[in-house]
């Protein structure tokens, strides 16, 4: 086990808070800091003493003393921490232990004063495997979702030389639908009518060259001479030509943010042209409208001319299709995603998907549910939200989230991440943890100083592996594979088949693969194949 000391203490005046914790730490990445060590800045009054110089982690658990003339509330970032008082003299004594799970700064208060203290990851790519998530994770929503509007859009059925990976599937899908809503969008501005308004002014009696019998009476009644009269006006800035700009400023705003995000060895120059072929669109349309920009969301018009009008529809049809997952629905589509276990868990699901399709070389029919909160990605979890990929023999693989499964005779399960393939009844089970073991005597033993998945996240797999069954007599185990995904460090990956928890795979169904953000994927592809008796 890791030996423990004091990291920091924090006096406020006669309180003491003391933080404790291993002195030793295995750090994990292809580029490890050498900046490990404790970052942490008083606020208020508090002096801050320094007692090691081993930073803090995320998923170390420490524990925090706390001394006090009295009982009083202290705080971890504006939440108080659940403490139990217990007298010393003239002193009280609180102590609580803790596992931070977030990388970024933590603040422990008493009334105004405390302390900030920086929160690391040990695996030191921390920061390049989020960057790398959520960019996989924009890439995976809008490049799988290609490929199931791909099934509808004519044009785009699936042939041998259409590419493969996401982001080109998705720029030939974008490129379709681009030039056929730019033909339709054209000819809807050219064919719808003008449209005319009632114009309301107030005008002086006197300017008036005919004074009706109403205006009159109303100046006699009121004796104001300023008459409101109405006017025919004749405007080609209609509700629905104003649509019109509105989807096109739309589009082109969501392809600037998409080519902003998109990793410079992606191919920037078929994105470009479309933007630059919306952009002309738009500033054409817009002269002639008399407009140097529009405002607002593109809402699409429920009139009747909107619903009648041949050419608008298709525009409205194609509208549709883009907000189906080829754009993200908001620019903080994926903001609320901190919990980088959470985001890992999301990233392996689509990849998952993505592995799927790509070695059977089938069609996607069925979309992963994912949620239109603006602020925050949520992925559907259950039976009635799986993915479905249709193999070219006919067979349907369903992709399941938190799949749960209820009526087993001991208790319900639900793992991550579940394949199967219907028909043959058996299950390929992954778990993702974005998380090593911490325990010394455990990396010692069964690692030999390599990372490793946690030991209870093995053990779990031995729970799913035995314990999801036929919900009904006889008790059948279905569970073919029970495997944990943890983010390995590339350097370690070569000699992972040689590993006890790779090789346990093949002896008792249970074990553990990497798989890594923007790393090498062979060990879970080649599982995939092997589970649709590709190999």
């Amino acid at each position: 086990m890791q030996r423990s000391g004091e990291l920091l203490r924090v006096d406020i005046q006669e309180i003491v808070i003391a933080f404790l914790g291993p002195t030793n730490v295995s750090l994990f990445g292809d580029n490890p800091s050498t900046t490990n060590e404790i970052e942490a800045f008083p606020v208020g009054k508090a002096v801050v003493v320094y007692s090691g110089k081993l930073g803090f982690f995320d998923d170390i658990q420490y524990t925090v003393q706390i001394s006090a003339p009295e009982p009083l509330e202290v705080t971890l970032n504006h939440r108080p921490l659940n403490l139990i008082w217990v007298r010393h003299g003239s002193l009280y004594m609180a102590n609580t232990a803790m596992r931070f799970s977030q990388v970024g700064w933590a603040e422990f208060r008493v009334g105004d004063d405390g302390v900030r203290i920086r929160i690391q990851s040990r695996k030191m790519d921390y920061q390049s495997d989020y960057r790398t998530m959520i960019w996989d994770l924009e890439n995976h929503v809008r490049g799988l979702t290609a490929q199931l509007v791909s099934a509808v859009v004519e044009g785009m059925e699936r042939t041998a030389d259409v590419p493969m990976d996401l982001w080109s599937y998705w720029l030939s899908v974008l490129q379709v639908i681009w030039e056929q809503l730019a033909r339709d969008l054209t000819h809807a501005w050219i064919t719808l009518p003008i449209q005319m308004t009632f114009e309301q002014r107030r005008m002086h009696i006197e300017r008036l060259k005919k004074v009706t019998g109403r205006e009159f009476s109303m100046y006699v009644r009121t004796n104001d001479p300023q008459i409101s009269t109405f006017h025919l006006t004749w405007t080609s800035l209609s509700v629905e030509r104003l649509y019109l700009l509105q989807l096109l400023q739309y589009i082109r705003q969501r392809l600037e943010r998409v080519l902003s995000q998109v990793p410079k060895l992606a191919d920037h120059r078929r994105l470009s042209i479309i933007l630059q072929q919306v952009v002309r669109l738009l500033r054409r349309l817009s002269t002639a409208a008399g407009v140097e920009r529009v405002f607002g969301e593109p809402r699409i018009p429920e009139s009747p001319l909107a619903q009648s009008h041949p050419a608008l529809r298709r525009v409205v049809y194609w509208h549709r299709l883009l907000q189906s997952g080829l754009f993200p629905n908001d620019d903080r589509y994926f903001v609320g995603v901190k919990d980088l276990n959470l985001l890992y868990e999301y990233w392996c699901f689509l990849a998952i998907v993505r592995m799927v399709l790509e070695e059977s070389g089938g069609m996607l029919r069925v979309h992963p549910v994912v949620s239109a909160d603006p602020i925050d990605i949520l992925l559907s979890s259950g039976r009635n939200h799986a993915a479905q990929v249709e193999l070219p023999n006919g067979q349907y693989v369903s992709i399941l989230y938190e799949r749960q499964f209820s009526g087993l005779p001991t208790v319900a399960q639900k793992p991550d991440h579940v394949v199967e393939l219907r028909g043959l009844g058996s299950l390929l089970v992954f778990d993702a943890k974005y998380r090593f073991e911490v325990d010394d005597d455990y990396i010692t033993q069964y690692g030999k100083g390599d990372p490793i998945p946690p030991i209870d996240t093995i053990n779990e797999m031995h729970r799913y592996h035995d314990a999801i069954v036929l919900s009904h007599v006889p008790y059948s185990r279905i569970v073919e594979r029970a495997i944990v995904l943890f983010p390995l460090p590339s350097q370690f990956f070569a000699r992972w088949r040689e590993h006890r928890f790779y090789k346990s795979i093949d002896a008792v169904g249970v074990g553990a693969l990497p798989l890594l953000p923007g790393g090498d994927d062979t060990y879970v592809r080649t599982e995939i194949r092997r589970y649709l008796k590709l190999e």
